[in-house]
């Protein structure tokens, strides 16, 4: 039986077609396959490839990071006078220096009272500021951004104003503490020995505090409120729901911010070398102004680089512990 073709159809092939069309189009697919698998990727070559990506920054931290670090180990058992003076294997002699020098035990001694200092002020101030500021409304932003220019400044210019700040007879603390009627206790606060660690301290704290108080400010953000409201039904007061609510809330950002204010403790040079330049009678040195002044001044880098090998060292074991407890606190 033939169908007529009619105007605007169209002439549809026979069924018996069908097959060899699917058969074709199965072929064609089945090469396509085949030359999509016929070289699959190399894990040579693409280990390979990723090596000379690499290469260049690999090539940056060997000659900034790892040089100088080889670099340092290899003074800490020479002797040198000096940047032109030939250096002398002398084996663990700079080590027994090291053990033997009162300074360094003192100044081993104030690097971690420095480091008390700023965890508690600078970290304790930004918690303070943000659980205050959070609460406003209308100046939040004000506030937030003027606490926080502090820490835009540098650590030597906040050096050079808080230096005058201590000034004992034109700073602005001693003239305060005169004209609201205690001029009793007016001090040398960066003359007196029992005083002036926690003078320099207060200066390198206020540059720091504000960003801690936003890093508190942005956990403070991401309680949970319906936390708050069930406080409320269960009747607990303001006191209550800071232990019970805020304080674990804040848990993680806590530790981070503990773990950031070490780590700028154990870098405190700037403030102390521009206000006191680690006096008086050394009651100000810290490991790190100290191997300044070896170096540079003393010149000798032996006892130096001996002391960046146990100032690296601290910095290890403080942050191997600190791990261990974060880790205890997150479970």
């Amino acid at each position: 039986m033939v169908i007529p073709e009619t105007p605007g159809s169209k002439v549809v092939a026979p069924l018996r077609d069908a097959p060899a069309v699917a058969g074709h189009t199965g072929g064609l697919s089945a090469r396509m396959s085949k030359r999509r698998t016929a070289r699959p990727a190399s894990p040579d070559g693409d280990a390979g490839t990723a090596f000379w990506l690499m290469a260049p920054a690999l090539g940056l931290y060997a000659v900034f990071t790892l040089l100088p670090i080889a670099a340092t180990f290899w003074l800490s058992f020479n002797s040198s006078a000096g940047f032109n003076t030939s250096a002398s294997f002398v084996g663990l002699g700079n080590y027994a220096k090291a053990a033997h020098d009162p300074i360094v035990w003192k100044s081993l001694a104030h690097t971690f009272v420095w480091l008390a200092y700023h965890v508690v002020m600078a970290g304790g101030l930004g918690l303070l500021l943000a659980l205050a500021v959070s609460r406003l409304r209308i100046t939040q932003v004000f506030f937030r951004t003027a606490f926080f220019l502090p820490h835009l400044v540098s650590l030597a210019v906040v050096g050079v104003i808080w230096a005058n700040i201590y000034d004992p007879f034109f700073g602005l603390m001693n003239t305060a503490l005169t004209r609201i009627g205690l001029g009793a206790f007016t001090q040398g606060w960066l003359s007196d020995p029992a005083l002036v660690l926690f003078s320099v301290n207060l200066a390198s704290s206020w540059q720091g505090f504000g960003l801690y108080m936003l890093l508190f400010i942005a956990g403070l953000q991401n309680i949970d409120r319906s936390l708050y409201d069930a406080a409320e039904v269960d009747g607990a007061n303001s006191f209550q729901k800071l232990i019970h609510v805020t304080l674990p809330g804040l848990r993680e950002v806590t530790t981070f911010v503990v773990s950031l204010a070490m780590i700028n403790g154990l870098k405190g040079f700037a403030t102390v070398f521009v206000m006191t330049n680690g006096g008086p009678f050394y009651q100000s040195e810290l490991i790190t102004t100290y191997i300044y002044r070896l170096a540079f001044q003393s010149q000798d880098h032996g006892l130096a680089a001996v002391l960046c090998i146990l100032l690296s060292l601290l910095a290890i074991a403080i942050t191997i512990v600190f791990n261990r407890w974060r880790a205890r606190l997150s479970q």
